[in-house]
């Protein structure tokens, strides 16, 4: 019977700690004649696959819901959001668990994609605070470049830029609608209001 050996293949410069401070990618890759596994945080070549975090979550209490409250009401006045809108995202996405990983890796409370946290210039994903600044700020970014429609805004959130450019429009991915329709039930003025300050009185989430 093959053995398979465990090898760690770590950089000089690479040090991994397991603390919610820094969390750094992992790929890996089996070498199919000897069962060597290698793992690195850089993947020098195309043999590499990007290895999903494992992570045990706490059980949600009725305070974990709500003890974010006062952050989204001020970071949706930062950034011009209607926190209903915010909040509504935030349900759908992690259901206000701050260690939230999805199985495509999207982290947090506004699930940031690694390449997308970095681009916000995200320090700790797993930082309440960070994640929703930089979740929001991007979803006003939306809201602005598809001209306060909200479904556009939620779908290239979801589905990514490139995707709702390819389609025209929102994409015909199960998951993208499904993620719209629920954003939409939460929040009402999603099939007509702006999703910004001033929009019409709207449905108040209860998590």
């Amino acid at each position: 019977m093959r053995i398979k050996i465990l090898v760690l293949c770590i950089y000089s410069q690479w040090l991994l700690i397991a603390s919610e401070q820094l969390l750094a990618d992992i790929y890996y890759y089996e070498d199919k004649k000897n069962g060597v596994v290698c793992f690195s945080n850089v993947p020098v070549d195309r043999r590499y696959r990007f290895k999903e975090p494992e992570r045990i979550l706490p059980a949600m209490s009725q305070r974990d819901l709500t003890k974010y409250d006062t952050i989204i009401e001020q970071t949706a006045r930062k950034y011009h959001l209607d926190p209903r809108l915010l909040k509504a995202v935030i349900k759908v996405e992690s259901d206000f668990n701050h260690l939230a990983i999805s199985e495509d890796g999207a982290m947090g409370l506004m699930q940031l994609m690694p390449d997308k946290a970095r681009e916000l210039g995200v320090r700790n994903v797993f930082s309440p605070i960070e994640n929703l600044d930089a979740g929001a700020r991007y979803l006003s970014e939306l809201l602005r470049k598809y001209n306060g429609d909200v479904t556009m805004a939620l779908a290239a959130y979801n589905a990514g830029e490139e995707a709702v450019r390819t389609y025209q429009g929102v994409p015909p991915f199960a998951e993208t609608q499904q993620y719209i329709k629920k954003v939409h039930e939460l929040y009402p003025a999603a099939s007509g209001g702006s999703g910004q300050t001033g929009s019409r009185e709207n449905k108040i989430l209860s998590p």
